[in-house]
């Protein structure tokens, strides 16, 4: 079988290693998952993180904590000691929602061109971390909305450029976004717009290390939060300042 300059097979082979996905939700929810005994880092300033949601929480009874949002607990029932600060976010829920480095930890699709520019499934070896090319995004095995999303969002015009699919991470959000009713959501996040994709894209250790899905270490990637907003038709902020995306 021939190889790509960087040793990456040039056609699918048959393997049994798990795709990306799988393999990052094992390594941080399966069993023996780093998130089952880690809670997530705050990556933040918790400075500013507090102002922020003492700023929105004046209008709600109610703060949900997502992700590392829930380390600002100890100082937010200080400084709100008439807010319910709860980690659920029940159906028809009137409060703030106030996510933190919680999507970046929903696992993604990894997805690599080819040496002809074909872009297709990355899977990972869980112990050693080595990857293989698998199925292109046009093959019937492969859920169309990855090509699609892709298309859209992130298009890889160059061969070997790789991306994370951000479908999963939109499921996430109209899942948080469709529970609310009169209630507000934000997320902060690490991310990056289609202007700012990164070539190589962003699925890594926090800590450094090599990212290896063996459920030793964090992993996480950078949410395309422009896909994100159009989802729910929202705002984002980036350095550029606020933009609204209006869904379709």
């Amino acid at each position: 079988m021939s190889t790509t300059s960087l040793g990456m097979p040039a056609l699918p082979p048959p393997t049994a290693q798990p795709t990306w996905k799988q393999a990052w939700d094992a390594a941080l929810y399966g069993e023996h998952g780093y998130l089952r005994s880690h809670p997530v880092a705050l990556t933040h300033d918790p400075g500013m993180l507090l102002d922020l949601v003492a700023a929105r929480a004046s209008s709600y009874d109610e703060v949900v904590l997502l992700g590392a949002a829930a380390r600002l607990a100890p100082d937010l029932a200080r400084r709100l000691p008439d807010r319910t600060l709860r980690p659920d976010i029940p159906a028809g829920f009137g409060g703030l929602v106030v996510a933190v480095d919680w999507l970046c930890h929903v696992p993604t699709h990894v997805v690599r061109a080819d040496d002809e520019g074909r872009p297709r499934v990355v899977h990972v070896d869980p112990v050693s971390g080595s990857e293989i090319l698998g199925s292109k995004l046009t093959d019937t095995a492969v859920p169309p909305t990855l090509e699609a999303w892709l298309l859209d969002h992130w298009p890889l015009d160059e061969p070997f450029a790789r991306a994370e699919v951000g479908t999963t991470r939109e499921a996430a959000w109209r899942d948080v976004v469709r529970r609310l009713d009169g209630g507000a959501a934000i997320a902060v996040e690490h991310g990056h717009t289609r202007a700012t994709r990164p070539p190589d894209g962003t699925l890594r250790s926090p800590d450094g290390s090599r990212a290896v899905p063996d459920g030793t270490r964090d992993l996480v990637a950078d949410v395309a939060l422009d896909a994100l907003a159009e989802v729910a038709g929202s705002w984002y902020v980036d350095d550029d300042g606020p933009a609204r995306v209006e869904h379709g």
